[in-house]
């Protein structure tokens, strides 16, 4: 079955279908959510909500789009959606005393970690997207809805936030 006819069956309310057209896209979409929330149970609840919302507006899904981005926009938006939950700061506040906050991965890990964690979200997204996935700029743009030049110009923009985090500036 070609794709145009699986994206049609999906249409016509084939879950299978969608699953079918859906999942080798997950892992890359888990991993936006990892790289925005920075947790893997978060990001898990995250990107289960974010399919849902997909099978549900899939019939708003333009057919000569392509899937990747519009997936991956989805779930940065219920990553957003989130992190704006009033709870979201109290889940995440600092950790008790006498325990460290590093659990994997070293110190450096841990405050380039935070720092990312302290950009605006759309930095963010720019920055995970580019620099966890890989993906082109072309593609990275897709996802944020926004031009090629415009996306290079936002990850430039996060790049710089990134160097002059305290968390990241090299020790004197």
């Amino acid at each position: 079955m070609s794709i145009g006819t699986v994206a049609e069956h999906a249409v016509a309310g084939d879950q299978q279908a969608f699953m079918d057209l859906v999942e080798p896209l997950l892992p890359d979409a888990f991993r936006v959510a990892r790289g925005l929330l920075g947790s893997a149970p978060e990001a898990e609840d995250a990107l289960q909500e974010a399919v849902l919302k997909a099978w549900q507006s899939f019939g708003r899904f333009r057919r000569d789009a392509p899937l990747r981005p519009w997936l991956f926009t989805i779930v940065a938006n219920e990553c957003r959606r989130l992190r704006r939950n009033r709870w979201w700061s109290v889940l995440k506040g600092s950790p008790p005393a006498g325990r460290s906050a590093v659990t994997d991965g070293d110190a450096g890990t841990a405050d380039l970690r935070r720092a990312v964690n302290r950009l605006p979200h759309d930095q963010r997204l720019a920055i995970v997207l580019r620099y966890y996935l890989d993906l082109p700029f072309d593609e990275v743009a897709g996802t944020l809805g926004i031009s090629t030049k415009a996306a290079k110009s936002r990850t430039y923009r996060a790049l710089e936030r990134l160097r002059l985090s305290p968390e990241v500036l090299p020790d004197e």
